[in-house]
Order: C-alpha cells, then structure tokens, then sequence
C-alpha cells in the first residue's frame, strides 16, 4: 500500500510541476522523470504481490529498463537546473541515454537472475553479474548527476542555490535509502527484503524537485531543517506520551478488567490538541538563533521614517538607508519618476561593497520596457530566479536579459492608482543568501507605504509652490487683501493691506478684527453673515494714523462643510490714484467744454448779432420809413431775448449750485413739474401720466434744482411726443448692488425714438435734435443730477419709446450708514 500512495503522489507531483510553467525545460524534464519514479515504484508493487516466480521475474527484468530512465532523466534535469532555460548540449545527451539504453539491456541477459523464490510474503531475489554492471551504473551515474550540482551550488547564489539545496539533500536521502536497500543489502545478503523501501524512498528526492522546481515561495533550507526537526521531536514526544500512558492504562484494564476505551479516546483528543502548541514551542526555540529580533523595531522605524517624509528629495534615500539596513543586499537604487519626460531618474543609492561601481550602470530608466511593464502587471516585487521558473518562456529571457544587465535580483516597483511612479533595484545579498518569502513581502508593503509617502510628497510640494504662488500673488498686489475665519480672527493679511490700513502685520495677523478700522470691520462682518451676497462699498477711509484715504471694498462669504469653515474676504483698493486721475479728467473736461461752449456761444450769439448789425446798418438810410423802424424794434427785441435765454441757460449750467441741504420730497417736485407743463402739453395734445411711490425716502440736495433737471426732460419729452401721445413719470425706491438705497425717477415717452449714434451726443451742450433749441437743456439735467451725487440714463428702441432714469441717492440721515454714501464730486 506504500508503493502504491509513492506511485500515485509522483505522478500527481509530476503533472503538478508540469502545469506550474509547460514551457520550462525543468517543468518537462521533472515530469517525464516522475512518470519514470511512479512507474518503477509501480514495477516493485508487482514484484512484491507477484503470486508466481514467473510473474515476479517478469516484472523484475522490465524494472530495470524504467530505473535507467529514472537515472537518465535526473542526470539530464540536472545538467539544466536550476539556472539554464534550454535542454543541455545534443552530445552529451545522446552519450547520456546511449549508456542509459546499453546498461538496460543486461536486464535481458539470462545471468541477471540466478535463484527467485517467493519467501516470508515477499520476493526473494538471487542477482548475478549483470545485476552488479547495472548497481555499477547506477551509483556512478547517481554519484555523477550530485557531482554535477555540488560543483553548480558554489557559482549560484540566493533561490537557486537553495533550490540547489533542497534537491541534493532529497537526493542524497534518496540514494542513501535506495542504494542501501536494493544493492548494497542484496548483493551482501543475497535476498531483496528490503528492495521495496529503496523504490518507495525516492519520494524524498520528487518531493524535493517539486518543492524546488514549482514552490512559488520557498522557505531558506536552514529553515525548513528545523521545522522538520520541531516536526519530529513533537512526534517523539507524543510517542513517549503516548506509550507511556497506554501501558499505565492497560496495567489497569488488567487490575479491573474494565473498558478503557473512552480513556484512549480522551487522551488521544488531549494529545491531539497539545501538538499544535508543543510543534510550535520547538520551533520557536529552534529558530531563536535566526531571528533578528531588532528586526521588527527596524520595520517600524523604518514604515514611520518614510511615512512621515514630506520631501521628495529625501525620501529615496531614507528608503535606500532602510532597505538596507533590513536586506543587506550588495548594492540597491532608487529611481523616482520624472514628470518631465516620464523617464525614472536615479534619486538614491546604497552599498555594502566598498569597490562596487555605479557608474558603470544606468542612472535611469526608460518607460516601456519589458522589466518595467511587467512590474507594473505583477504590482509587486519581481525576483529574477521567480521569473525564470514561471514567467513564460519568451518574456522570461527579456525580464531576465533586463535584470542581468542592471545586475539587480528582485525589481521592486512604486505603484499609485495603475501608474508607475519609481522603481528599486535590489541585487542579490552580500552573503549570497536567498531572499525568504517574509523578506519579500516585507518589500512588498515597503513599496506601497513609499508610493502613499511619494504621492503625500509630491501632494505637499505642490501645495507648497501652489502656497508661494498665491503669496506672491497676494504680495505684488496693489489691492489689500484681509481674511477673516468664522471667529472673527484675521487669517490674511497682506502688506497692500499693511500699506493701505498702516497697521502693521504682527499687529493685525491672527488678532480679532477689531483691531481694523470700524468700517473695514463692518464691511467684514456683514460679508460673514450675509455670505451668498457680495457688497461694493467706496468711503473715505480713517486710518489709525488719523489720515483719510477714499477706498473702495469688495466683500464675499462663504460658508465650508461645518459652521467653523465658513469666512468672508475684503479686497481694499486705494483710490486716491483714481480720484486724482478722475480730477485730471474732469479738468480736461472742463477744457473741452469751455471750448465746446465758446464755439456754441460764438455761433448763437453771432446770428442774432448779425441780424441786428444788418437793421443797423441800413437804419440811417431808411429813418424815416415806419414799417422799417417797427421790423427793426421787432427783430432787435427778439433777437436780444434770444441772447437773453441763452445767457440765463449758460449760467444755468456753470454756476455752481447753493449749499442747500434740504430733504427733497421728489413726488411733490414732480408734481410742481407735471403743474408747471400742464399748459404745453395740452396745448401740444400730449397726455402727462404720474405713478409716484417714493414716499418716504427723500435725498438731500436743492429742491429747485432738482425741479429744473426734472422740467428739462420732460419738456424735452413733451415736445418730441406726436399729437394724442403720452408721457408717463413715475419715481420708486430701490438698492443697487452696493446695498445703497436711491429714489429712481423715469421719464417715458413711448412714440419717439432716438437713433443709437445719436445716444451719447445728447447730454453734450449745444446738441439739440429739434429746431429752435439751445442744446443745453439735457447737458445742465445731467449736471444738477450729478451735483447730487446721482447719475442719468437713457434707453430708446423702436417700438419702446425713449425712457430717461435718474438715480438720487439718499443721505445717511435716511438711515442708512454713512459709508454707503457716494463721494462728493
């Protein structure tokens, strides 16, 4: 039954092995060689329940052609393992299986077998001369195939050395077993009891090539020793228990002649329960000599070390210094990706070998290659004898290419959300050894907390540049900046700021606002409790020096996920430069009216001038005709009232207007407007229409003034509406986007219409669209109008009608603050 569970479990471990990489010569040549052990161990379970002599010789002369295969294939496995991917040399081959195929046929040979008798339940054997020939090539070929990778285990190191490791020692149990059990006892004895263990022993040697060859990670060799020895003193001592308490027990069973059944079964459970933790108390104190027990506080400092790094010029070499002080690997590099051709810039490097050159490698890495794309896939450490025993066989021999030209063992890469960010190259240990399975995982989570700390790094310096790009924004502004958090607290200040309020930074940074002027103040907190709503304000600022500066303050809220997010900004800008500039311009205004209006004035006084000098002249010659002297008295009267109106509009639109500051009751001065053109308009058949609702909110300014910009345009109006027309008044209280309340008044005639080139002449003197006037009227409208801090506007369209709106705004004794208010022009 032995034979039979070794004969199954080799061909499961062959087709096991063979699945595991189909295109490795290892792979194929393992397998072939398992099917040849399974079949031999197979040939000795005939053997032994042979029930004839006949039988038992028949299965004992074909056995010998299938341990020539079994000899042949381990010589030509070992030729090619574990570090060559082809099939060894044709010649050597061919000698190989020739010997294999000449050594075999002395199993026909009639001498083979000299006496066979079935003795004792098994088959006892006499072997002649040819039997020795064939021990001969089996030990020596057995002998040649260790030779040749005891010779391979000084060149190699790290997995393939242990891989090495792992078959010589199944091998050497082996052949020791087998060699023991079916030559050197026959050939001293001259019986084969003991031939069967010989077959049965191979499965050391299969299970260890399977373990080498198809073990995805294998534990060091000096590992595995001593958990099989924990393996087997915990057997030990479960045997001693084992036997010490049954024959307690059976010395009571004959005393009392009781059942101890329930007693065996109990302390077979207790056993049973106790070797998990007896295995493991061994092979802690077994394994106590390996362990390094700074390791775990290395890891840690290392993981925090990198963790917390927020430089990504630092970070590689803190992760070279840690893998190195973990691994001890000859030599490793750190390569960091470069956003500006992609490629992987060489960041960091370390050595345990003093005359190891660097500079005879390359200092970067080119994306697309074979080694990259296949970390990228495998998203974890790749080691080169791992690819050479499961990558396919094409991309293995370019990985592999890749990776002994970097003279690198495993190939680590930083991986963050599908995108390659660095890579660490790592060679193979100073001491030669392998890298275990823990030190590779331990690599493996080394890579990803060094792409969370590369991806933080590179968060953090852009945060950084993104920070120094908006504080030279805000340091190069000429506008002030000033922020404040949902306490009240300043949390930006720029030195515009600091120049405009002259409060100096230390004082103002992280202070309650109140510390600013009340109007800056207010301006803030309104902006934080009305957030959703942005202000305009322009005011003379009192700064802390006593000095006054116009301003204007734009504000914004708004409001985070929490209450204690939300904050509101003032942007300050200093309009003295403006106000100056406005001044500048106004004078050249006043430039260009006066020699707008000595032109107009030239061209209206000199017609009536004309006309009178022409009467004049002819005066002397035409005394005495009456009809003259009464044209004459007519036309100079006319013509002298004309000068006489126009005089009265120039001084009407150049004196500057009386300091009165009366509360203006713009429905009542309409209604003075409507009272005094009632006449005109129904001798022009022009209806006139009120809608008046600004009761209660009157400006300050002149009232009469007022009265005469009102008059003007609806004149105006009434004169340019088309017989049976109406013009509509109408005033209402309003708050433009400054917050600041005004009183509107529109003026609409809905039958005549203005043509677009014509909208910005008509507030210019002497413009005039009718026949017979001065072209004076709208330019004095738009100069009471802007006396009063307000403003007038025009909108005509065909269809619409022409509608002119005046704004008056009120003054602070409305009410409102005094900020609000415009500035005085």
């Amino acid at each position: 039954m032995t034979l039979l569970a070794v004969s199954l479990a080799t061909v499961v471990l062959g087709i096991v092995v063979y699945h595991r990489a189909p295109d490795r010569v290892w792979n194929r040549l393992f397998t072939v060689h398992a099917f040849a052990v399974s079949l031999w161990v197979m040939l000795n379970y005939l053997i032994q329940s042979a029930s004839t002599v006949s039988e038992a010789e028949l299965w004992i002369r074909l056995s010998h052609p299938v341990v020539a295969v079994v000899i042949c294939t381990c010589l030509d496995l070992f030729w090619v393992f574990p570090n060559r991917i082809d099939l060894a040399p044709g010649k050597y081959r061919l000698i190989l299986y020739s010997v294999g195929v000449a050594f075999s046929s002395l199993s026909m040979l009639p001498a083979l077998l000299t006496s066979i008798e079935l003795s004792r339940g098994t088959v006892m054997a006499t072997y002649g001369w040819p039997y020795i020939a064939f021990g001969v090539f089996v030990i020596g070929t057995l002998g040649y195939a260790d030779y040749v990778l005891i010779r391979k285990l000084p060149t190699l190191t790290g997995l393939q050395r242990a891989q090495v490791i792992y078959v010589l020692v199944g091998m050497l149990l082996s052949q020791s077993i087998a060699v023991t059990t079916m030559v050197i006892l026959p050939l001293i004895w001259d019986n084969t009891f003991y031939a069967r263990w010989g077959s049965a022993a191979y499965i050391f040697t299969v299970g260890a090539m399977a373990y080498a060859i198809a073990k995805q990670r294998i534990v060091k060799p000096i590992v595995a020793f001593y958990r099989i020895s924990a393996l087997a003193l915990t057997g030990a001592v479960g045997a001693a228990l084992i036997v010490v308490v049954f024959r307690g027990f059976d010395s009571i069973a004959i005393a009392t002649s009781v059942s101890l059944l329930p007693g065996y079964l109990i302390v077979g459970l207790c056993l049973g329960l106790l070797a998990v933790p007896v295995y493991e108390w061994f092979r802690h104190v077994l394994e106590r000599g390996l362990a390094n027990e700074q390791v775990p506080e290395v890891v840690k400092q290392a993981s925090d070390s990198i963790l917390r790094t927020l430089d990504v010029e630092q970070l590689p070499g803190f992760l070279s210094e840690n893998l190195e002080r973990l691994l001890h690997p000859a030599h490793l590099r750190v390569f960091v990706r470069d956003h500006l051709d992609d490629t992987l810039q060489l960041r960091a490097w370390q050595t345990t070998v003093p005359t190891y050159h660097f500079d005879t490698l390359t200092d970067s890495l080119r994306p697309g290659s074979v080694l990259l794309n296949a970390a990228l896939a495998t998203r974890g450490p790749i080691e080169r004898s791992q690819v050479l025993r499961f990558h396919s066989l094409e991309e293995a021999v370019q990985i592999v290419g890749e990776m002994r030209l970097l003279d690198i063992e495993i190939a680590a890469p930083i991986i963050w959300e599908d995108e390659l960010i660095g890579m660490v190259l790592i060679s193979e240990k100073s001491t030669g050894e392998m890298y275990a399975p823990e030190e590779l995982a331990m690599i493996g989570n080394m890579m990803s907390q060094a792409s969370l700390a590369v991806r933080n790094a590179q968060l953090y310096d852009e945060v950084v540049r993104m920070k120094e790009y908006n504080d030279n924004i805000l340091s190069e502004m000429n506008s002030g900046v000033i922020a404040i958090d949902a306490d009240e607290n300043i949390v930006l200040y720029n030195p515009a700021a600091e120049k405009i309020v002259h409060l100096p930074t230390e004082q103002a940074l992280n202070q309650h606002l109140t510390v600013l002027p009340d109007r800056i103040a207010d301006c803030l907190r309104d902006a934080l409790e009305e957030h959703a709503t942005p202000g305009q304000y322009r005011f003379q600022l009192a700064r802390l020096d006593g000095t006054l500066v116009p301003v204007s303050c734009s504000t914004t809220g708004w409001v985070g996920g929490a209450a204690s997010q939300k904050g509101a900004m003032v942007v300050i800008s200093d309009l003295t430069l403006v106000q100056e500039l406005e001044r500048e311009r106004q004078q050249a205004e006043h430039l260009s009216l006066i020699r707008v209006l000595s032109a107009g004035m030239a061209h209206e006084i000199r017609n009536p001038m004309v006309a009178i000098r022409t009467f004049a002249e002819l005066l002397p010659t035409r005394w005495e005709d009456a009809d003259f002297r009464e044209s004459f008295l007519v036309m100079a009267q006319g013509e002298i009232e004309r000068i006489n109106l126009l005089l009265a509009d120039l001084l009407m639109l150049s004196k500057p207007a009386d300091a009165v500051t009366e509360q203006i009751d713009v429905d009542d001065v309409c209604r003075g407007v409507v009272r005094a053109l009632s006449a005109r308009a129904e001798t022009l058949k022009v209806e006139l229409q009120m809608d008046l609702r600004s009761a209660g909110c009157e400006p300050v300014g002149d009232p009469s003034r007022i009265h005469q910009a009102l008059l003007n345009v609806v004149t105006n109006a009434v004169e340019a509406e088309p017989v049976d027309g109406s013009v509509r008044i109408a005033t209402t209280s309003i708050c433009d986007n400054g917050r600041q309340r005004k009183v509107l008044v529109t003026v609409h005639n809905p039958n005549s219409h203005i043509p677009a080139d014509q909208l910005d002449q008509i507030f210019k003197p002497f413009y005039s669209r009718r026949s017979g006037g001065t072209g004076l009227g709208l330019a004095i409208c738009q100069t009471i109008v802007e006396e009063h801090n307000g403003d007038i506007s025009v909108r005509s369209l065909p269809g619409f009608g022409t509608e002119f709106s005046i704004h008056l705004p009120l003054g602070p004794s409305n009410g409102e603050p005094p900020y609000v208010t415009g500035i005085s022009q």
